[in-house]
């Protein structure tokens, strides 16, 4: 059997709900099995991770299939084509921190905070709370690394705030939005996708790695349709981050 006829759904991430996409095709998610859930055996990790050419000199694709069937080299790509979808789920709450208009703790916990000589990200070393829709409190677990949290929100590169200490907490403020502040958001989150979208075209070439890799264990037909099926996740699930990206640019640039 092949890896189609299951459908997944989506979520995106908006300035304060999550909306629901409509149920997509994507071909190579494996019935009765979620996205990675499965994990390889150890015999098939060692003939994955052992491909070496034999005493008699033959091509490695002539042993790197050996004890498998096209099943299983289709559930072995069917399990790395699901990495696309951590790396949406992933994008989508990234787009958290991409809010005009309002501060929010998701728009500044990822600053890379330096203590005790080595950088941390800021929830996890401080408290971020609102005060109201502009300026946000940042009280760091140790009050001795104020300094380093302070200077660390300073100088992230988040647009346009306003750093000062209070005692033993940070206040941060977020500028009123602009039409200008809005459209940098709009190209901050562009350049957000297109790392997300890379992430996804690695994905794709790993699995076409390991298709290669699986030498006799495919037919050359298999092999082509493989190809395409992959191909056909990749564009499916580039597409979601577009779409991901339209919404997210349209609540941004809304007044």
């Amino acid at each position: 059997a092949g890896l189609r006829g299951r459908s997944v759904r989506l979520s995106l991430a908006r300035a304060a709900t999550r909306h629901p996409l409509e149920e997509r095709f994507v071909p190579f998610v494996v019935q009765s099995r979620g996205f990675g859930k499965k994990k390889k055996s150890k015999a098939a990790k060692e003939n994955y991770g052992s491909k070496k050419k034999d005493k008699g000199g033959e091509a490695e694709e002539a042993n790197a299939g050996e004890g498998k069937n096209s099943e299983d080299v289709r559930e072995d790509i069917g399990d790395k084509c699901s990495e696309m979808q951590i790396v949406v789920d992933e994008f989508e709450h990234s787009l958290r921190k991409f809010r005009a208009g309002r501060a929010s703790a998701e728009q500044i916990e990822d600053v890379k905070v330096k203590a005790y000589g080595a950088y941390a990200p800021l929830n996890s070393v401080a408290q971020i709370s609102g005060r109201d829709a502009y300026n946000l409190i940042v009280a760091p677990h140790d009050p001795s690394i104020i300094g380093d949290v302070e200077s660390g929100i300073r100088n992230s590169d988040k647009l346009n705030l306003a750093v000062k200490t209070e005692g033993n907490r940070v206040v941060v403020t977020f500028p009123k939005a602009t039409k200008e502040s809005r459209q940098e958001l709009v190209k901050a989150i562009k350049s957000e996708a297109e790392k997300a979208k890379t992430r996804i075209r690695k994905v794709r070439q790993s699995a076409l790695d390991e298709l290669k890799a699986a030498g006799k264990a495919v037919t050359k037909d298999e092999q082509f349709e493989i190809k395409d099926e992959v191909q056909e996740s990749t564009d499916s699930f580039i597409k979601d981050i577009d779409e991901c990206v339209d919404q997210k640019s349209k609540d941004v640039m809304s007044v």
